[in-house]
């Protein structure tokens, strides 16, 4: 017996989880959710796949290959399309031999393949339909020469598609989720990292009564207030960070200290900052999606939450090299504290040293206990000469405050006055002593050129393209136009 498994629904009801991938391969409670399809199969000891795929086919073939992960035997198909599963279930017929197996696999089912075969095999016609709860579970076994169409359900978010026209097994004591909305994602996500799913394989070690943690996983103790709770592989929950159950954290997840998360499902490749709160939500990167509304929000402040495959983040991600790097800057700079001293003086005697307030790289709670970027005090010298002008902002980079590159950090009334979305783009990346617009524009270029220039950068920047702009700022040091006066400071 050969099984057709469709893997090629967009999930267009999903996005924006399903912008970059397509539905059989959302996480569900660490594995893709074609994983937990193909692993019934092989149970039921049905080992001849052929995998339907059609957005994203490439990731689809990626991540399954040739099946041997299982013991399997996979062959794919090309969708067309929209193609109905009754048109391409007759392009594929002939390379079936007998029975099939035609179910979705990008739904989620406790184990059911074994016993739905067993009792299907009792029920006479063409084609047999398995349902969970008086719902198609997806499910059918076709008879060899069954005549077409048989009326296959189509997408499971289509309720008026998602019909059975066959006689049906009813498997009562089964699970389904159709994954058709964001709440039955979220919902299915905790309930199968809870075990209510029977017949799943969790990856994961039980490191207490309701705890899976993931390989490579740091877990602070201090962290877990309730259960159930998931962790995949490669991540780092920080101490004073709080679980309080019904979470489910993805593969390679920050969750930065004093962060909380209840009832709530965080994606592959996510930074959950400090102070930030979950609850009965969706994360996935820089999307955060309530449950209750449906409401997507977008959050472009990269200390809130932040996407960890394009982004080199700020607070506890890659903070300590910059500020190790600031401390050896501040050493090797000392013999010119003293000359900026004297320049100073002469300049301004009576505040040669001068405080600026600034919004850093460390977060605090605002009045409506909303999450936002710390003020802090610059010290900035007095003189027109910028090398020396800007020696004590070092001290800001090796306390967090700032980073060796980022950009240009605000002052509250500057943060305050903007109004566009645009101009917050910029708050995707971290506030730093060096980058273009630093490097780039004259102190007194317009405040919307530097959000333009800040808000290119936060959403093209890279680890290499920063290291390029730090070795460009010290390279900058060198020429005598860093150590001339400048009329506009």
């Amino acid at each position: 017996m050969k099984a057709v498994v469709f893997a090629d629904r967009p999930g267009r009801a999903l996005a924006p989880l399903t912008d970059r991938t397509c539905v059989a391969l959302l996480p569900m409670a660490g594995k893709p959710l074609v994983e937990h399809t193909l692993e019934d199969l092989a149970a039921a000891d049905v080992r001849d796949l052929l995998v339907v795929v059609s957005p994203h086919a490439d990731a689809v073939e990626a991540l399954l290959g040739d099946g041997a992960r299982w013991g399997l035997r996979i062959e794919y198909v090309l969708a067309r399309g929209d193609e109905s599963p009754d048109t391409i279930l007759g392009r594929v017929q002939r390379r079936l031999e007998g029975d099939a197996l035609v179910m979705r696999g990008d739904v989620l089912r406790s184990a059911v393949i074994g016993p739905f075969l067993a009792q299907a095999g009792g029920v006479p016609g063409d084609s047999v339909a398995a349902t969970i709860g008086g719902v198609p579970a997806g499910v059918r076994l076709v008879r060899a020469g069954a005549q077409l169409p048989l009326g296959l359900p189509g997408d499971p978010e289509t309720p008026e598609t998602w019909r059975e026209r066959a006689p049906t097994v009813a498997l009562g004591d089964a699970r389904l989720s159709l994954v058709e909305s964001f709440r039955a994602y979220h919902q299915a996500n905790v309930e199968a990292a809870a075990g209510r799913y029977p017949g799943l394989l969790l990856p994961g070690r039980e490191v207490a009564t309701g705890v899976l943690v993931g390989r490579q996983t740091r877990l602070a103790p201090d962290c877990l207030k309730g259960t159930p709770v998931f962790i995949g592989s490669r991540c780092d929950i920080k101490g004073g960070a709080e679980l309080f159950g019904d979470v489910v954290i993805s593969d390679d997840v920050v969750v930065d200290q004093r962060a909380t998360l209840h009832k709530a499902v965080v994606l592959p490749h996510t930074y959950v900052g400090e102070l930030v709160e979950v609850s009965d939500a969706i994360v996935s990167t820089t999307h955060l999606i309530d449950i209750a509304s449906g409401a997507v929000t977008c959050v472009t402040d990269a200390f809130l939450l932040a996407d960890l495959k394009t982004a080199t983040l700020g607070s506890s991600v890659g903070s300590v090299a910059h500020r190790l790097g600031g401390a050896v800057l501040l050493v090797l700079s000392l013999p010119l504290w003293l000359p900026a001293l004297l320049l100073s003086l002469l300049r301004s005697p009576r505040a040669p040293l001068r405080r600026v307030w600034l919004l850093g790289n460390h977060t605090a709670v605002d009045d409506d206990g909303q999450p936002c970027r710390r003020r802090f005090v610059a010290l900035e010298w007095a003189t027109r000469i910028s090398v020396l002008r800007h020696l004590p902002k070092l001290l800001a980079v090796v306390h967090g405050d700032l980073r060796l590159v980022g950009v240009a950090p605000l002052t509250p009334a500057q943060a305050a006055a903007r109004t566009e979305e645009w101009e917050m783009v910029r708050d995707a990346a971290p506030a730093g002593l060096l980058g273009p617009a630093q490097l780039t524009l004259r102190a007194d270029a317009p405040l919307e050129e530097h959000f333009v220039v800040d808000a290119y950068y936060a959403r093209t920047r890279t680890a290499a393209g920063d290291l390029r702009w730090l070795l460009r700022g010290l390279a900058a040091l060198a020429s005598p136009r860093a150590w001339l006066p400048r009329r506009d400071q």
